[in-house]
């Protein structure tokens, strides 16, 4: 008796990462590779390689976008009127020779009526 069967296996799935537009996609595309390396469907080093490229995708993607938000910052500041910005407890940089590191040029953070009570 033959065990020669006629069932022919599933053909095995072809990994496919899908759109990568945006940071969202990036973001997608990782956690699919690593799922796709956990279940055995790709093979680790080329997983490792594709999440590899799929990091340097998205360390661009989240550049891009701190790069828009700090313009939209920007923006905003321009906007604002400075009497707003600057109040009694505004915080300011001096030089700071309490420190002893005055050839280093030390800053310290001090509030603005600090600064009115001790003048350089």
């Amino acid at each position: 008796m033959s065990k020669d069967f006629d069932q022919t296996q599933a053909a095995p799935r072809k990994f496919k990462l899908g759109p990568l537009a945006n940071l969202n996609q990036v973001t997608k595309g990782l956690a699919k590779t690593i799922r796709a390396m956990a279940d055995g469907t790709v093979d680790s080093q080329v997983g490792a390689r594709i999440c590899n490229g799929l990091g340097i995708m998205r360390a661009c993607f989240e550049t891009q976008k701190l790069e828009q938000l700090e313009e939209r910052v920007e923006k905003i500041i321009d906007h604002v009127p400075y009497k707003r910005i600057r109040t009694e407890e505004a915080e300011v940089y001096v030089p700071s020779g309490a420190n002893g590191h005055d050839h280093a040029e030390a800053t310290r953070m001090i509030s603005t009526d600090e600064t009115e009570r001790h003048p350089n």
